[in-house]
């Protein structure tokens, strides 16, 4: 898989440059020589006529093959490509891996999803139930478990620092807010309503799953993921901590086209690495680069792995028959099951990744600006209905 990545990368090395809606020249490495070549190619222009987006890169998996294609710039100016080994935040597309790594400490017989938390806290925590029915694992994993959507109340100034990952000025305070710390906290959590009952989406309840992973495997959530990933499913470039001589792989992130977005200051805090993660506070977070997202979403659609079959199993289900597996959002389509993952960050990233096992198929997505979410979900749904053609 990695000599066919590879070949990938190399064959996309050829920028070319076509026309938009509105006329602008806009870089790409689209060879368009196929129907979907030409598909990707409307669908990729509507969303780049918008004046505020800077770049766009689509990884396409479709019946065992790989497609990969990029459109605008990694920075604006650059007239350079976004590339197949540059790093980019996932945003809430982290959260997923939660919800993988969970499942394999159920396939290692470490924990059972029915599994009361408490079992896994040290001392007494009563209030981590509602009219006797406790939280439990698999209820921080598909939002249900009714708890508080912040570990505590921050102070206005932090907060913003933690939904835009403001970095510079704050990794001291994200730093100190620990595992004991979170523990701490949990003696006041108050439940609103039942477990497993109502979904309510829920960055804290994923940060206290982490933690509780870290204490069923006994070491840190970054080793613990890390290592999955690179002997499970082969990623070895997906991490939430960033070497500091690594920074300049990133794409440049972008509010808009307007504003770019500065996320580290070494003078404000110099470091072997970067941590992007913002731990508990500010909930998962995860870099990788398309190379190793083209692997994630073949893995899934592929479902070989029986820690990935089982992320992939729904643990709640509406009556439209949308729902959640563990962390993944599952909806149908034409009868066949999906599931999928939006992430958007305060560093100047949207991303989407989606994945159809029954269709072999499956999409990543991203955009260095956070203009519209929406926006990416449109584009998606154009792709899906042109690999269909």
């Amino acid at each position: 898989m990695q000599k066919a990545l590879l070949s990938l990368v190399l064959i996309c090395s050829v920028t070319l440059k076509t026309r938009s809606q509105d006329n602008q020249t806009v870089l790409t490495d689209n060879p368009l020589k196929t129907r979907l070549d030409s598909a990707v190619r409307a669908a990729s222009l509507t969303y780049m006529s918008d004046p505020g987006t800077v770049g766009l890169s689509i990884a396409i998996y479709k019946d065992g093959k790989n497609y990969l294609y990029n459109y605008g710039e990694s920075s604006k100016g650059s007239g350079q490509l976004i590339k197949a080994d540059q790093l980019f935040n996932l945003g809430s597309v982290a959260k997923t891996f939660i919800g993988v790594m969970l499942a394999e400490a159920v396939v290692e017989k470490k924990a059972k999803l029915e599994d009361d938390i408490r079992q896994y806290l040290p001392g007494k925590y009563p209030n981590l139930a509602y009219q006797g029915r406790p939280v439990r694992l698999v209820d921080l994993a598909n939002h249900t478990s009714a708890l508080p959507k912040s570990s505590r109340t921050f102070p206005p100034k932090t907060m913003d620092s933690i939904k835009n990952m403001s970095l510079p000025g704050q990794l001291h305070f994200f730093e100190a807010y620990n595992q004991d710390t979170l523990l701490k906290d949990m003696h006041q959590f108050k439940l609103d309503t039942l477990p497993g009952t109502k979904y309510d989406y829920n960055g804290n309840a994923m940060t206290i799953l982490i933690m509780l992973l870290e204490r069923i495997y006994h070491q840190p959530y970054e080793q613990l993921v890390t290592n999955y990933l690179k002997t499970h499913l082969g990623l070895y470039d997906t991490r939430t901590k960033v070497p500091v001589n690594q920074l300049s792989r990133f794409v440049q992130g972008y509010k808009d086209a307007s504003r770019s977005v500065q996320w580290y200051d070494l003078e404000a805090y110099p470091a072997n690495e970067i941590n992007t993660n913002l731990f508990y506070p500010g909930g998962p977070s995860m870099n990788s680069t398309m190379a190793d997202m083209l692997k994630y979403i073949t893995t899934n659609v592929q479902e070989k792995d029986p820690a990935i079959k089982l992320a992939h199993k729904p643990t709640l289900i509406n009556s439209d028959g949308s729902g959640v597996a563990l962390a993944w959002m599952t909806g149908n389509s034409n009868g066949k099951p999906f599931l999928y993952h939006s992430g958007r960050t305060g560093i100047g990233f949207s991303t989407l990744c989606s994945v159809y096992p029954g269709e072999k198929l499956g999409f990543m997505i991203l955009v260095n600006d956070t203009i519209s979410q929406d926006n990416v979900s449109a584009l998606q749904e154009k792709l899906y209905h042109a690999t269909l053609q």
